[in-house]
């Protein structure tokens, strides 16, 4: 079917995504010189009950977003009718579902669900106060933009107060994400928004969601049973955490936190906690930036690997298809990695995460291709460690899997007693240290900007991140494109761009 050319006052650009019930367009509002997402429900799929019904909570949507003001709600501009269907002219996100971005079984990096929870909060507070209930909070609904924004979108099933639609009587919306209340039908407040939030921060935190399984299955659990606790599945966590989830995910209402503001002042204390009460520093906010990076092509999985789910109003693709959920933090297999990898890459991504953030994945997969062993696997990634308490805590990290694994050095060149004057792996760490502290000037900034130009067709946004940390290793402009070298992912790739940069 040929796509339209004009809705309305609307010139149709292109189709920014399609769902059961109809399509969002790019568009464009010549009167004021804007362009907008053109979210439409395609209404002769339905019978005239069903129709009347998704005309009514498109109304409701236009009604809801429509009286909210915020930087982070997705703004609706228009409504409209014509013979044909109905529209919502919305704000233009370029963003990604925050379910794009999650990976099953890997927490999100804690600067970044701070982020992120901050402003889901605030924006809920804000609707709360002008007696707005999303009621459909979930990672879905919630857009990324590139800067790490973040923008409530589907204000469709919102409660409006003075509003009849959806108000009491029926049970509306996602089963992994609804409160109590909701499944029993009754009325809801903020604090159904509250509990919604309280799942969402629970997957941020472990990488995984608290009530899982089937409808019925994840109903029971959200009416009667507490899920385990964050610190359970991850450990990192201060039990601060687990006493925040544990009353956002109360099954009363008044003994959640009352309201979104509460939750974000509890939250917020719990994370001053956590560091120390150390403020974000720019490393940190550059780590939240990465960690809301859309998934390189080469991770997505194939199409038969992607869970089904609608696009999002107002999100932008560059592919024909929404990023899908990756669901393993690393795509090694027994077809092409030895025994010794398999065990011990998942544990070192989650130690190297830590230290560097979600470029972990990306390095240790590099890096594993030339590593002989454990110890040789560690001395590659060293350097791209931007800190000497850094390089120490993930050495730390390492010989603790190690002892866990019952892993020593399995090289065959290389004997399992630690040399003298101690292990590869401390021996490697000094020889960092002593570059770093006899390291040349700093690098010229011209250097640095070329290496971000050749680096960026390679690894995309974050070659800008790669340059700083490897800058801040080293003052040595050979020892420094090499480490730039070592995050590309074959030989041809690391050749070529040496040469590129006259190395």
């Amino acid at each position: 079917m040929a796509m339209i050319e004009q809705l309305g006052k609307y010139r149709i650009d292109s189709v920014l995504g399609t769902g059961a019930m109809g399509v969002v367009y790019k568009a464009y509002d010549s009167n004021i010189a804007r362009v907008v997402a053109l979210k439409t429900i395609r209404a002769e799929l339905f019978g005239d009950h069903q129709e009347e019904e998704l005309v009514a909570r498109f109304k409701n949507e236009a009604q809801a977003s429509g009286r909210l003001t915020h930087p982070n709600i997705v703004a609706v501009y228009d409504y409209g009718e014509t013979p044909e269907t109905t529209y919502i002219a919305m704000e233009f996100v370029e963003g990604t579902s925050l379910s794009a971005l999650l990976v099953a079984g890997t927490p999100m990096d804690l600067n970044a669900t701070i982020t992120c929870m901050s402003q889901l909060l605030k924006a809920l507070e804000y609707a709360h106060a002008r007696g707005v209930v999303h009621r459909d909070i979930k990672p879905a609904n919630l857009l990324i933009t590139s800067d790490a924004q973040v923008k409530i979108t589907d204000f469709g099933i919102a409660r409006i107060e003075s509003s009849t639609l959806t108000q009491t009587g029926s049970v509306i919306g996602t089963p992994s994400y609804m409160s109590p209340e909701q499944f029993r039908g009754e009325t809801v407040d903020g604090r159904t928004d509250v509990f919604a939030a309280g799942i969402v921060l629970y997957q941020l935190l472990t990488g995984s969601r608290p009530f899982v399984g089937s409808a019925s299955t994840v109903m029971h659990q959200i009416m009667n049973e507490m899920p385990v606790n964050p610190t359970e599945r991850n450990p990192a966590l201060g039990k601060t955490f687990d006493r925040i989830i544990i009353r956002a995910l109360a099954k009363r209402p008044e003994d959640r936190f009352p309201s979104a503001q509460a939750f974000l002042e509890a939250l917020t204390e719990a994370h001053l906690e956590h560091t120390g009460g150390a403020p974000l520093t720019e490393e940190d906010n550059e780590r939240t930036i990465l960690a809301f990076q859309r998934p390189r092509a080469k991770e997505v999985p194939e199409a038969s690997q992607r869970p089904a789910h609608a696009s999002q109003p107002g999100m932008t693709s560059a592919r024909p298809a929404d990023p899908a959920v990756r669901t393993q933090p690393t795509t090694f297999s027994a077809a092409t990695v030895t025994p010794w990898k398999l065990e011990v890459l998942p544990e070192l991504q989650v130690a190297l995460s830590t230290q560097v953030g979600p470029m972990a994945k990306l390095l240790l997969k590099n890096a594993a291709a030339q590593a002989v062993d454990v110890d040789d696997l560690c001395n590659k990634l060293l350097p791209h460690i931007p800190s000497e308490k850094g390089r120490t805590q993930f050495l730390d990290s390492a010989r603790a899997i190690k002892k866990k694994l019952g892993i020593s050095t399995i090289s065959s060149f290389t004997s399992t007693k630690p040399p003298t004057g101690g292990t590869s792996m401390q021996s490697a760490l000094g020889a960092t240290q002593t570059a770093t502290s006899a390291s040349q000037l700093p690098l010229d900034q011209a250097i640095m900007d070329t290496a971000e130009q050749k680096l960026t067709p390679y690894i995309g946004p974050i070659a800008k991140v790669m340059v700083k940390r490897a800058a801040k290793a080293t003052g040595n402009r050979h020892e420094f494109f090499r480490i730039l070298a070592d995050s590309l992912g074959t030989e041809q790739e690391r050749l070529k761009f040496l040469r590129e940069v006259g190395e």
